[in-house]
């Protein structure tokens, strides 16, 4: 009896973390000078602080529409009807051939569509000089074996960028095959946590049709490699298999930031039905993995962690960032906080996954702010494609039946 009400403080701490979080997060989005007037002294009469951004109104009338909905389906107010759709898509699935056609037909069309943007140069991106100079004062050997000079942070990513180049005589492609192994791993991940194709497959489709991903999904200054590396850490986790600290060490050296992802693998482990020893097992290459990062740190092997500034301002200012990553994502924005309101009412066994993903949500928002709290460094809007990953799988988990435990 006590652990279960441990439990369930547990959860609805977890749960009004996460709203509270995101709730301050998406201040900006609806008041967009609140953050920074209140922050910064700008010297501006006409400034209103409670003026409403493009996305503010947007986002009230959604919430409050949604809200609404909600009141009345718990109340029985809605029509018959509605109730037999929702309950037929909550407990029907598709079959697995059905499935592999669909996810088959999505890629096949997102690379139809997008393969075009291989033969243009990332003109368009600031930094993309900075990578290109990379490229051709290096060779693939230089990191591989780590040259004077090369950090070590970087080693993963320009590898693969060199066998873009070496093999396709583009360096594109490799960025663009890791952007369909992130489709492929969210399907993946979605159907593990749910135990439902179809909630795979709208997962899937959240997230292919997000601006934020199409416009990321192609570039080799701001890649996926770290994205997909650590997303397969995830999903290993639930197979119970030592490799997921192996791909989350890939994430590393492909992007040095996925370092703040590694308590949500942690509770992730915690959280997991698994034996003993396999826990231990997890924990153990874990804790390797956590005594090797404080190496790394102690002999300046991590770029961004020699430079640490400790900004108050910037952590504050942290929270406005997100308004410009997903701004042109409105089925994102839409979707959020229904997203957490109709999967925080869930219970049965998916419960346990629905706090990974509370969890995931939390750490995805409050990373970025103290990352630029630590270390000063602009906080760009690919961060934040882990952020729309959770949220694609958490839509997709909305359309699963509680007391589901097995694929069909």
């Amino acid at each position: 009896m006590k652990k279960l009400q441990s439990h369930q403080i547990i959860s609805k701490f977890i749960f009004i973390t996460c709203i509270t979080v995101s709730l301050v997060s998406f201040v900006p989005m609806i008041f967009p000078f609140l953050i920074i007037e209140s922050t910064i002294d700008i010297p501006h009469d006409d400034i209103e602080l409670f003026e409403l951004g493009n996305s503010g109104l947007m986002l009230i009338i959604s919430n409050i529409v949604f809200i609404s909905f909600l009141i009345l389906y718990k109340l029985k107010k809605l029509p018959i009807s509605i109730y037999k759709i929702i309950d037929l898509i909550i407990r029907k699935d598709v079959s697995q051939k059905i499935s592999l056609l669909i996810i088959t037909s999505l890629i096949f069309f997102y690379v139809i569509f997008s393969i075009d943007e291989l033969s243009r140069e990332e003109f368009e991106l600031g930094d993309y000089s900075a990578v290109k100079l990379g490229l051709d004062q290096n060779e693939l050997t230089d990191y591989l074996f780590n040259s004077e000079g090369l950090s070590i942070s970087t080693t993963i990513r320009f590898t693969l960028l060199e066998l873009s180049i070496s093999i396709f005589d583009n360096v594109r492609v490799l960025p663009f095959i890791a952007s369909i192994g992130l489709l492929l791993v969210t399907y993946a991940i979605t159907l593990e946590l749910t135990k439902k194709r179809i909630s795979a497959i709208i997962a899937v489709g959240i997230l292919l049709q997000s601006n934020l991903f199409l416009i990321f999904d192609t570039t080799a200054t701001y890649e996926n490699f770290w994205t997909v590396f650590y997303f397969l850490s995830f999903y290993l986790v639930f197979k119970k298999t030592i490799g997921s600290h192996l791909s989350f060490i890939l994430s590393m050296l492909s992007k040095p930031l996925a370092i703040v992802f590694l308590p949500i693998n942690l509770f992730a482990i915690y959280k997991r039905d698994s034996s003993k020893f396999d826990k231990k097992i997890l924990i153990i290459s874990y804790s390797a993995l956590i005594i090797l990062i404080l190496i790394a740190f102690l002999l300046n092997l991590i770029p961004s962690a020699q430079n640490l500034v400790f900004d108050e301002q910037k952590f504050v200012l942290g929270f406005n960032e997100l308004n410009g990553a997903l701004r042109f994502d409105g089925l994102i924005l839409l979707l959020f906080f229904p997203t957490l309101i109709i999967l925080a009412t869930k219970k049965g066994i998916i419960t346990k996954n629905i706090e990974i993903l509370f969890v995931g949500i939390i750490v995805m928002l409050i990373s970025q702010p103290i990352l630029y709290y630590v270390t000063g460094i602009t906080v760009m809007p690919y961060r934040y494609i882990p952020l729309v990953v959770f949220m694609a799988i958490g839509v997709g988990m909305i359309f699963t039946n509680s007391k589901n435990n097995q694929v069909d």
